[in-house]
């Protein structure tokens, strides 16, 4: 099962999750995450699962509960996704829904990354400290 809900969002008002990966893989092991500490801890994007499957499922999930939003996040880092552009791509083109993403912004210095995420109409970047000291404590990268 790749989508959750809707959930209510104060940013995103009726928000139709996405998770386009396996459970808790990530960049980092934040301290406070909801979910317990990333069992897959890697920085290398994947295509996890098949594209065409994720993006039936958004469909069929979006409309039976008429989100506001799609909001690709997940149980870890969406952005480790590869197919993550041509989702928020479908999702825009033949859904006519505004595409989010929530991220942890550990790979937004990767130019493929970046050119995923343009066509996405809200990026959220997690930012958690203001010291690289406080960021290791933190996030445990």
């Amino acid at each position: 099962m790749y989508t959750y809900g809707p959930v209510p969002s104060r940013r995103l008002g009726r928000s139709l999750g996405v998770s386009p990966i396996p459970p808790k893989t990530c960049s980092y092991s934040c301290v406070y995450c909801q979910l317990g500490r990333t069992k897959h801890l890697q920085v290398e994007r994947k295509s996890f699962y098949p594209k065409e499957q994720i993006f039936s499922e958004i469909q069929k999930s979006a409309e039976s509960s008429e989100p506001d939003y799609i909001t690709f996040v997940g149980d870890g880092e969406p952005t480790l996704c590869k197919d993550l552009g041509w989702l928020i791509h479908q999702t825009k083109s033949k859904l006519h829904l505004p595409a989010a993403v929530i991220t942890n912004g550990s790979l937004l210095y990767l130019e493929d990354v970046r050119e995923d995420l343009m066509e996405a109409d809200v990026v959220l970047p997690t930012l958690d400290a203001g010291t690289e000291k406080v960021f290791r404590h933190i996030n445990r990268p």
